[in-house]
């Protein structure tokens, strides 16, 4: 498991959970994963190596789509550290996957024009070491 917290070109990466591990791996090919369990059919995020509606182990990883509808967000405009200011104004927040599931990430766009229930849909970018997903407005080209 790796447990990269030092900042890479300024970057800070993420904590990897054990579980999440295919997660990260997929982020690296650009795809964006999320379990499934079997038993029960429903989505599973973040990972878990039981399910968290039925118990079940019986758990396997799909491809998201990357649609999902803006659920809740708040605009940053005094970033916490060097690297986060140089992008301020940036916004995070929920969203709501088409699989069901709920995604805590950053959404791009101009504060003002991100609304609760807009679409977005996924794209990649590279922070350090790192490749995460983004959601822009599904207006937009990804």
């Amino acid at each position: 498991m790796t447990m990269e917290q030092e900042p890479l070109n300024g970057w800070p990466q993420p904590y990897r959970l054990l579980d999440a591990q295919p997660y990260w791996d997929a982020l690296q090919d650009e795809k964006l994963t999320y379990q499934q369990c079997v038993a029960c059919r429903q989505s599973v995020w973040p990972a878990h190596s039981r399910c968290p509606h039925c118990s079940s182990d019986q758990l396997v990883w799909q491809a998201s789509s990357g649609r999902a509808t803006v659920y809740s967000f708040s605009t940053v405009t005094r970033g916490p550290t060097p690297v986060w200011a140089s992008i301020v104004p940036y916004t995070v927040g929920f969203v709501e996957m088409d699989e069901g599931y709920f995604l805590f990430t950053q959404i791009e766009g101009p504060p003002g024009s991100i609304g609760v229930g807009d679409k977005v849909q996924v794209r990649f970018v590279r922070r350090g070491a790192q490749i995460l997903p983004v959601f822009v407005s599904a207006d937009l080209p990804a």
